[in-house]
């Protein structure tokens, strides 16, 4: 679903990258978009559960902290590294109602179309303006800054 339904939209969006990461490329920032599925027992094999996590960091001071913190080279958008101020961290739902929120498709692939339009959507129409707004302001204090 990720790769056949998700990602063509999201590149047409101007981000790159695979099935779980993908990237909104910029010389500043580290601007990514994380899937993450469920490792508890309510995702199954009849039944999958998957969110969205959203991440904005500045390069500079990303570089300039991470050998200290034993940060990898780049981060990962669906490893949070809790520092409110320094990276915006958020999931998806929180952009939406304040919630966290995941999403399931069953094995059959019912829905499937549906689930990858609403996460597409989702990303590109309250994610991606968010990120865009961290960008433009700097301000990495809320989740929910738009």
């Amino acid at each position: 679903m990720l790769r056949e339904d998700v990602a063509p939209i999201l590149r047409a969006a101007g981000f790159r990258g695979t099935e779980r990461t993908f990237v909104f490329p910029d010389a500043d920032w580290f601007a990514q978009v994380g899937i993450q599925t469920s490792t508890a027992t309510a995702s199954t094999s009849s039944r999958s559960r998957l969110t969205i996590n959203a991440q904005v960091i500045p390069k500079a001071f990303w570089n300039h902290v991470r050998a200290e913190r034993h940060y990898p080279a780049k981060p990962s958008p669906n490893v949070g590294y809790g520092r409110i101020g320094e990276f915006w961290e958020v999931r998806a739902g929180q952009l939406i109602d304040g919630q966290d929120r995941w999403w399931s498709l069953d094995a059959s692939g019912r829905g499937r179309r549906e689930l990858a339009v609403e996460i597409a959507d989702l990303i590109v129409d309250v994610v991606l303006p968010a990120m865009q707004l961290c960008m433009a302001t700097g301000d990495l204090t809320e989740p929910g800054n738009t």
